[in-house]
């Protein structure tokens, strides 16, 4: 049946398991305002498709045969850019080819369930729904006519690499005086991964500062994320699995499915796992990170809140400000979600406003 009023988002599965190819497309549409324009069972069938379709979104498996996920996404962002969503297992090899998939182009991703099993399938239907949105939504930014926004993402990521990218993107705002920065804090959700490869990428070896980070992200994909910030960043990026010292240089993702906290013990900054608070809408937390962070050390961070979907660390970011923290957001038109952002700003806990490519400088400029 027809809706009336704005067009429906028009979807392209890609599967090679007939049985998601039969279920995706039944979950999709029990929304009235998505519906599903085809089926492929590999990455050449896809690549294929999306010529002929031209769908809005594209939910895209990784392992099939004839050509793989990761191949058909560099044929698709080549040929026909398309916002798309990668469907993936749980897995290290699935998680690393996942976070590999997010630096290529893909907006999103879903971890598929455990098994092919109908109650498994239809436990992750409003989840499923709410990313084909999201990813739908960021397409009219990062999609266009003029050519993939995602490929110009992909070329920061590599020029971030570079030793005087940083220095080459001057500084975006002074300070006054005041206490010496011992440590930088990032959060980010929807388009983090591919944010914070821009931002870390950007950063110093010599950076003179710890370095504590938030994304939300599914359990199992922590440890491939922080693999891949490594490997872009010149510091050390490691994903934090108990007490760990902050120091200068070095980089501690928070796990998936736990809090990181920041204290201080012998007069020393550190981090910690944490499983409490227990009833917070993402974990870990950026408000649960940011919170400790204004009770521990406010005066002496640089908080960042980057690219997501909701207001999770709004409140925490606000308290770093209200303590005398310094604290930046990246701007609307880089993010591929700018909810977080915008809701840290509107709540009058943000001192600077920057494109993603300019938040390294900002923060170098504060650590000066």
């Amino acid at each position: 049946m027809k809706t009336t009023g704005q067009r429906r988002i028009r979807v392209l599965v890609v599967d090679d398991s007939s049985f998601l190819r039969r279920s995706i497309p039944l979950l999709l549409e029990t929304d009235p305002g998505i519906v599903v324009v085809g089926t492929a069972a590999n990455g050449l069938e896809a690549v294929r498709m999306v010529r002929e379709l031209r769908p809005d979104v594209i939910t895209l498996d990784i392992v099939m045969p004839v050509m793989d996920g990761l191949s058909a996404l560099k044929r698709i962002m080549a040929e026909s850019p398309t916002p798309v969503l990668m469907l993936s297992h749980g897995t290290h090899e699935g998680a690393r080819q996942t976070i590999q998939a997010l630096s290529l182009g893909a907006v999103d991703f879903l971890a598929k369930p455990s098994g092919e099993v109908s109650l498994d399938i239809a436990r992750i239907r409003k989840e499923l729904i709410e990313k084909v949105k999201t990813v739908h939504s960021a397409g009219a930014k990062w999609f266009d006519a003029g050519g993939s926004a995602s490929e110009k993402f992909r070329q920061m990521v590599f020029e971030a690499g570079s030793e005087s990218a940083a220095a080459a993107r001057g500084a975006t705002g002074t300070f006054g005086a005041r206490q010496k920065i011992e440590l930088v804090a990032i959060a980010a959700s929807t388009g983090g991964p591919m944010a914070l490869q821009v931002v870390l990428g950007s950063l110093p070896r010599e950076l003179p500062a710890g370095l504590v980070i938030v994304q939300h992200i599914s359990r199992g994909f922590s440890g491939a994320l922080a693999d891949r910030l490594n490997s872009v960043s010149p510091l050390e990026i490691r994903k934090c699995t108990g007490d760990e010292w902050i120091v200068p240089g070095l980089g501690l993702l928070a796990p998936d499915g736990r809090h990181l906290k920041v204290g201080r013990r012998e007069g020393k900054l550190c981090a910690s796992v944490v499983d409490e608070p227990a009833n917070t809408l993402h974990k870990p937390s950026a408000d649960v990170l940011f919170s400790s962070i204004a009770e521990t050390c406010p005066a002496a961070t640089c908080a960042v809140i980057m690219t997501g979907m909701g207001d999770d660390g709004a409140g925490g970011i606000k308290a770093i400000y209200d303590r005398g923290g310094v604290t930046i957001a990246q701007d609307e038109a880089t993010s591929v979600v700018f909810g977080m952002p915008k809701s840290a700003i509107e709540k009058g806990g943000i001192q600077m406003v920057v494109p993603v490519e300019s938040i390294a400088a900002a923060i170098l400029d504060v650590l000066k």
